[in-house]
């Protein structure tokens, strides 16, 4: 006597779902497709404060409109599946735990209870970042540009995923974002006349080398790179500033690969090397430093010096 109450109940919710999920869906073309028509500090701190509500670590500029987190890991990618599980892993790769076949995919061995052992595979992670902008005029565009990264044990640095390694998860994170936004600006929210291509990557003022004064002209060049890279967090482009022996700690042993792991792990050292970059350098000895002279306890100081054909960072310390 029950069944066709409950079949009636199985319909009606079946139903309901997809309502939520055509409404979800129009949801999201909206936030795609809006513009807000309102001040522009009412968009920024909008767009942070969304931002902020899903990645703790955010780096913002008010000058420029931008809104950069940092890398956060991804625990959830894959059908709410936690990346770092064994049997997570194997049918991401389309195999089953207790077959021959997993066994050799994944070169794990086999137990008693049928579970494979974890291998080098079953250790990546997987890390998020994004960077908002708030562009144009009244009224105003919010871009979200999400980027994705993958780290394998043995790694320093995690590397970005792009192109065809793009994992199909970003997408979804980068519209959830994009609908937190919108959800909170909705009353300002005004259609666009005509769909804007977004851009890969949101466009950042670049440095004039020719600001940097008296030093050398190659030294002015690279020092106007870190500071870009810096700004952008392009961690490829600031590794490539970096020479192999940089000193960056009076008791670590020097190395390019350690130095870009602790710094991107305290950030507060990356803005302190913008910080410097900015107060102005100098010719000092064979290089450049920033700010020239003896550093006083507690501050910090970059060296950049010629290596080859090249200038490169050197030395990025601070003294006690």
């Amino acid at each position: 006597m029950q069944r066709p109450h409950r079949t009636i109940f199985l319909v009606a919710f079946t139903a309901s779902l997809g309502l939520a999920g055509c409404k979800n869906k129009a949801e999201i073309k909206n936030a795609k497709s809006s513009l807000y028509d309102t001040d522009f500090a009412v968009v920024y701190s909008a767009a942070l404060a969304a931002t902020k509500a899903q990645y703790s670590e955010v780096d913002d500029f008010p000058g420029t409109g931008m809104i950069k987190t940092a890398w956060h890991q991804v625990q959830y990618a894959n059908n709410n599946d936690e990346l770092g599980s064994p049997r997570t892993v194997q049918q991401t790769q389309g195999v089953s735990a207790g077959s021959t076949q997993a066994q050799n995919t994944m070169g794990g061995t086999q137990g008693q209870n049928g579970m494979t052992t974890p291998t080098r595979l079953a250790y990546k992670r997987y890390f998020v970042r994004f960077d908002i902008s708030v562009v144009g005029g009244r009224p105003w565009r919010v871009k979200v540009v999400g980027h994705a990264a993958e780290w394998e044990p043995g790694n320093a640095m995690p590397t970005e995923l792009r192109g065809m390694a793009r994992p199909p998860w970003l997408d979804g994170r980068t519209e959830t974002l994009q609908l937190d936004i919108y959800r909170k600006m909705k009353a300002f929210a005004v259609p666009m006349k005509e769909e804007v291509v977004v851009e890969n990557t949101p466009k950042m003022p670049k440095t004039d080398p020719s600001t940097f004064k008296d030093v050398p002209a190659p030294a002015g060049q690279r020092l106007a790179t870190v500071k870009d890279a810096l700004a952008r967090r392009d961690y490829t482009a600031l590794r490539a500033a970096i020479a192999d022996d940089v000193v960056w700690s009076l008791g670590g042993a020097p190395g390019a690969d350690t130095a870009m792991a602790m710094w991107q792990a305290d950030s507060e050292s990356l803005d302190a090397m913008s910080r410097v970059i900015a107060a102005g350098c100098a010719a000092q000895g064979k290089g450049v430093a920033c700010p020239a002279g003896e550093p006083k306890a507690g501050t910090w100081q970059l060296l950049v010096e010629p290596r080859g054909e090249s200038w490169l960072v050197t030395s990025f310390l601070k003294a006690e």
